[in-house]
């Protein structure tokens, strides 16, 4: 796979990350079953305590987005069956990933998007924030180098 990567600049410290991005439902279903495959602009909120992505309730319903299947979803409030979608995330700088399994969450106004570990762990995932202001930089697939900070700060042998 050719290396693909994004970076978001903000103007100061984040409290959260929510980048924008591009999704649609799955191109290949799409093609399989003659679906209008509608491509939105949404807010992804980068969320490393999610072990899935999910997409709003709302923003399903919108699309028309058809479910693949059922499946329970742990939250905050307990555990709920939720419809799974197959989606395609395309972020910023071009970066594609097609075929992402997606649950629903409920609409809060914030973001539609939350993008999990599911898809944080196709790659590298770093944030920095030199001089109060807040970078986030994403890659697929993973460097061959990892981003080791305290290798960083050792000292070489003498």
């Amino acid at each position: 796979m050719k290396p693909q990567a994004f970076t978001m600049y903000g103007e100061g410290l984040f409290s959260s990350i929510i980048s924008p991005l591009y999704m649609r439902q799955s191109v290949k279903l799409c093609r399989d079953y003659h679906l209008t495959c509608q491509q939105v602009k949404v807010r992804a909120l980068w969320d490393t305590g999610a072990t899935a992505s999910c997409i709003s309730q709302g923003l399903a319903r919108h699309l028309g987005l058809k479910a693949i299947d059922i499946c329970p979803v742990r939250g905050v409030t307990g555990v709920i069956d939720s419809p799974v979608y197959l989606i395609d995330v395309l972020l910023p700088s071009s970066v594609e990933i097609p075929g992402v399994r997606v649950t629903e969450f409920l609409d809060n106004g914030a973001f539609e998007v939350i993008i999990g570990m599911d898809i944080m762990t196709l790659g590298d995932f770093a944030v920095s924030n030199k001089g109060g202001k807040t970078m986030v930089s994403f890659r697929i697939p993973p460097s061959d180098s990892p981003i080791d900070f305290v290798e960083q700060l050792e000292e070489p042998p003498k």
